[in-house]
């Protein structure tokens, strides 16, 4: 089978699983602090960015769709998980400390890790203080969905998506505020989306070996040029249009070995991306589950590096197993009705 052809099953495809995959393991690995230090900064190049790659690929838009609809599916997919699990976890923890966190609320609504960039000066709290950090990325892609969608309706959708890039390379170079559900850098990450829709236009490219080096050595040398990046704290590394061509040959360059895998180790590309499939629930659930985790390795007594193996294997395979379960549930649902 072509590794570019989507699976018949289900219409997904493998090496686009296998990228969010692998950029979820490195989102794992970071937040856990485990593995080698050199793989979570050339990972941290693309485990968000490839998001919003995939997301650009994958998406189609239907002309006749009206906005309104368009607004309340994307509003189901991404806000509807963001709520539903900020306030699990806030009723958790307002429980178990027995305390009303409304700091905890309104970081939950202004959706943000923090209020200024990473480096300010001031007082800057942390928002998102409910094991809900991750979040924030749900809110953003939101908003890229609906930005991108009014960039193509208007009809001069490169013009805006210039416009907003430069709207945020000013406010990130101009203030240390961050806004709310990511506005100043929902225009920058559109630009991964652009990217990823470029890619599916021209997805040949995947499959031209001749390429790969000039990717490799471009990857890496504006990786080790730009820096270590966060970007739920606003920190772009040196520059902002250096970790944009980082970000994107970083996700290229997954995704070429994922269609590679595809071709040459077609069973273990399809379980790799069963992960892929259910990163939603890996991103919303996995630092909860760090906690049980560390709590359990600590009473047992067990060292660093088998504590570290059980955070990443055991959310992988429990989150993973429990997304697939739920969606079998749905399924299932779906033809009761």
């Amino acid at each position: 089978m072509n590794a570019l052809s989507a699976n018949k099953e289900n219409g997904r495809l493998l090496w686009i699983d296998f990228g969010r995959a692998a950029g979820m393991l490195i989102v794992l690995l970071v937040h856990a602090g485990a593995g080698p230090s050199v793989v979570r900064f050339y990972g941290g190049m693309f485990y968000m960015p490839i998001f919003f790659v995939a997301a650009g690929y994958v998406h189609h838009r239907r002309a006749e769709e009206p906005l309104p609809v368009f607004i309340r599916k994307k509003a189901r997919r991404l806000l509807l998980p963001y709520f539903g699990t900020s306030f699990f976890l806030w009723l958790f923890f307002c429980v178990k400390d027995m305390e009303l966190k409304l700091s905890s609320l309104f970081g939950i609504f202004y959706s943000r890790n923090q209020m200024y960039r990473a480096g300010f000066a001031g007082e800057n709290p942390v928002l998102l203080d409910v094991l809900n950090a991750p979040l924030w990325f749900l809110t953003a892609l939101f908003l890229v969905y609906l930005w991108y969608e009014i960039a193509e309706r208007s009809g001069k959708k490169k013009l805006l998506l210039a416009l907003g890039l430069l709207f945020s390379l000013l406010w990130h170079y101009g203030t240390e505020l961050l806004l709310p559900w990511s506005l100043d850098a929902v225009p920058y990450f559109a630009c991964f989306f652009f990217v990823g829709e470029k890619l599916r236009e021209g997805r040949s490219v995947l499959e031209e070996k001749h390429i790969l080096l000039p990717a490799l050595i471009l990857f890496f040398a504006s990786a080790r040029l730009n820096g270590s990046v966060n970007l739920s704290c606003g920190d772009y590394g040196a520059s902002m249009l250096l970790y944009l061509l980082a970000g994107s040959q970083g996700s290229f360059l997954v995704f070429v070995a994922g269609a590679w895998l595809e071709v040459h180790f077609e069973r273990a590309a399809r379980v790799i991306a069963l992960v892929g499939q259910e990163t939603l629930t890996i991103l919303c659930f996995h630092m909860f589950l760090f906690m049980f985790i560390r709590a359990g390795a600590a009473m047992l007594g067990l060292g660093e590096i088998l504590t570290d193996v059980l955070l990443i294997a055991g959310s992988l395979i429990a989150l993973t197993a429990m997304g697939h379960v739920w969606h079998i549930w749905k399924k299932g649902r779906g033809k009761e009705k």
